[in-house]
């Protein structure tokens, strides 16, 4: 019989993440923080501060060391920038690197006519261009990323639009290699800093809706395929029972991305995927029919042992000379 095709199936996050942290740092206010801002500016204002944007995402727990990421994709939406957000962001090509020491999103806001890009010192913690967190923490300037870019992605000269990073884009590979390892390795998790091609031209600059603006925020969405030994089981990567030696595998807590997504492993269940399985235990089943030998057709049954064949039933007799028909047929 021909050779089934089997196919692999990829997971994917179907609820998109948003972040669990946001911000952004302006070097010509280098204390100040904007933690708590509903905008994220990159590039240069009109004092001449450089302007780059932080974020990072908090992944599921119960992935760890279960998944392979294949694809990620970041999406932004642009804002518009100057006095009732009315001019248009300058065009640009935005970068994202990844940060390499923790950080905190502090709750400094910068929103008001003259306060977009200026936010408000440094409380109690907070992020800002000298430090990772103003409570304390290594200093940096501008922030402490990887030295090479993770992705980049071209941001229109249009307000209210969309922006994609996606790692499948050339030169993207690294945001997968940068999600995968925090998928592994939480604690290395720090996020990624976006910084513009602008920088060093005042007043161009771009501006991006945060995480407190719903349904405008970030978002991330990732797509994995289970690990060896693993088994997806609505939507997460789960130890089959067999191996587990346990009725079910109840180690992935439900998943918080922070933000505002709150969604479970079974939220993110294939579409399709009862459909799948169907088919695959329909297959399973016609290998293992097409796999048994093929049986003879049965032949005539043999007699019981002791039992007597019945004799075969006789014609009646023919009439003899002198005998009636009648006669004849009343003795058969």
């Amino acid at each position: 019989m021909p050779i089934p095709h089997l196919s692999v199936f990829l997971l994917a996050l179907v609820q998109p993440l948003a972040p669990s942290a946001d911000t952004f740092l302006n070097s010509a206010v280098p204390d100040n923080n904007d933690g708590t801002s509903p905008s994220m500016f990159t590039g240069e204002n009109g004092q001449g501060g450089l302007m780059r944007g932080l974020l990072r995402f908090s992944l599921p727990p119960g992935l760890q060391g279960r998944a392979t990421v294949t694809r990620v994709t970041l999406t932004m939406t642009t804002r518009g920038t100057g006095q009732g957000d009315t001019t248009a962001p300058t065009a640009a090509t935005e970068s994202l690197q990844a940060v390499t020491i923790p950080w905190t999103e502090g709750s400094g806001f910068g929103d008001g006519t003259q306060m977009n890009t200026v936010g408000q010192p440094c409380g109690t913690t907070g992020a800002t261009w000298n430090q990772p967190d103003c409570a304390g923490g290594t200093p940096w300037s501008g922030g402490a990323v990887a030295a090479a870019a993770s992705g980049t992605t071209l941001v229109p000269a249009a307000s209210e639009t969309a922006v994609t990073w996606d790692s499948d884009a050339a030169g993207n590979a690294g945001m997968v290699a940068d999600v995968q390892s925090w998928l592994d390795a939480p604690a290395g998790n720090h996020g990624w800093r976006i910084a513009s091609s602008t920088e060093g031209t005042t007043g161009q600059a771009q501006r991006f809706y945060t995480r407190e603006v719903p349904d405008k925020g970030p978002t991330l969405s990732v797509t994995i395929a289970c690990k060896a030994g693993f088994s997806e089981v609505d939507g997460g990567c789960t130890v089959p029972a067999a191996d587990a030696g346990t009725p079910a595998d109840a180690s992935q807590p439900a998943m918080s991305g922070g933000g505002g997504c709150s969604c479970s492993f079974a939220d993110r269940r294939r579409p399709g995927g009862d459909l799948a399985a169907l088919v695959g235990g329909l297959l399973l089943l016609a290998l293992a029919r097409a796999a048994r030998p093929a049986r003879s057709r049965p032949g005539p049954r043999p007699a019981w042992p002791g039992r007597r064949r019945a004799a075969p039933e006789q014609p009646p007799a023919a009439p003899g000379p002198g005998t009636s028909p009648r006669r004849a047929a009343d003795r058969a």
